[in-house]
């Protein structure tokens, strides 16, 4: 099921659920556009946020055709973007401008779509593109500004800021957080025997492994050199550790790195935040744990 938005004169092709008839139709750059779709094509342009993009579409078409939820599915989501609620029939399109795919919408609601409704929606969809697009790539450029080039975790920038929402948030509801701090064991080895584009290879293998063993919802920072952070929301001291230990597993277990045979571990430093900590306190904390790991024999967790 879906359609197809292309960057001149888009031709649609919709398919409903299963079994359904299939509509087809064109849609003309050229379209006298009667009020409320000049309202929302005004809407759209007014932010560069995705998750306020759909819930403006959303508000603002459900006023020309009745409808009971949307979702919006993208490569660069984490998760799909709903607004209302998904009922039986549905409608789909894949969003493209030229070779750019933008993603998948689908409409929901109780009964089917009408001929007539359809239409309006492609006419509707054909003023959300552009603005899309230009959320989109205004995302993409913030993340670059906040990643590390090499093992794509976010930077030392973004963990200060991350770091401070998160603190405030889990302390103003009362939840969970944690912090792992990870470091490579005898990383300078590693450089001094192999070379450093070697040592590279093992950061990015180290990074890819946490964001294996992670959730979704956690946030992955390189802080420096061959230590990474990790941030655990809703995750209470027993969840943190038993994370860490499986990271520290699946790290070991790693026996090669490209084409050398590796022995690869890290030392990890475990902590949970408590009523009176700030975000340097957090830190302190889990830096003071990461020096008992080394001191302790290194490839090993423990927790302050």
């Amino acid at each position: 099921m879906e359609s197809m938005i292309k960057h001149e004169v888009p031709n649609l092709r919709l398919v409903q659920n299963p079994g359904e008839p299939v509509f087809q139709g064109a849609i003309s750059r050229h379209i006298n556009f009667p009020e409320h779709e000049m309202r929302l094509m005004e809407k759209l342009q007014t932010t560069l946020d995705i998750e306020e993009l759909v819930q403006i579409f959303f508000n603002e078409t459900r006023q020309v055709v009745s409808y009971d939820g949307l979702t919006f599915l993208n490569t660069e989501l984490k998760e799909p973007l709903q607004q209302g609620r998904k009922s039986h029939h549905h409608c789909s399109y894949t969003l493209k401008i030229e070779t750019s795919l933008l993603g998948d919408m689908t409409f929901y609601r109780r009964k089917r779509f009408a001929e007539n409704e359809l239409h309006k929606i492609e006419l509707l969809m054909s003023s959300l593109v552009y603005p899309l697009k230009n959320a989109l790539l205004y995302k993409k450029a913030i993340e670059a500004s906040h990643t590390d080039p090499l093992t794509q975790a976010m930077n030392r920038a973004s963990l200060n800021e991350t770091m401070t929402r998160e603190v405030e948030l889990a302390k103003r509801h009362g939840d969970d957080l944690s912090v792992l701090l990870i470091d490579a064991d005898y990383f300078k080895k590693i450089n001094d025997t192999f070379g450093h584009s070697h040592g590279d290879a093992v950061l990015k293998k180290i990074a890819d492994v946490i964001r294996d063993t992670i959730r979704q919802s956690d946030f992955l920072f390189r802080y420096g050199g061959e230590e990474f952070l990790v941030l655990l929301n809703q995750t209470d001291i027993n969840g943190a550790e038993f994370l860490a230990e499986r990271i520290r597993s699946n790290i070991e277990s790693v026996t090669q790195i490209k084409g050398i045979k590796s022995t690869l571990t890290v030392s990890i430093g475990v902590t949970h935040i408590r009523n009176e900590d700030c975000c340097l306190s957090i830190f302190d904390r889990a830096d003071k744990a990461l020096y008992v790991a080394k001191e302790n024999g290194r490839n090993r967790c423990e927790i302050i």
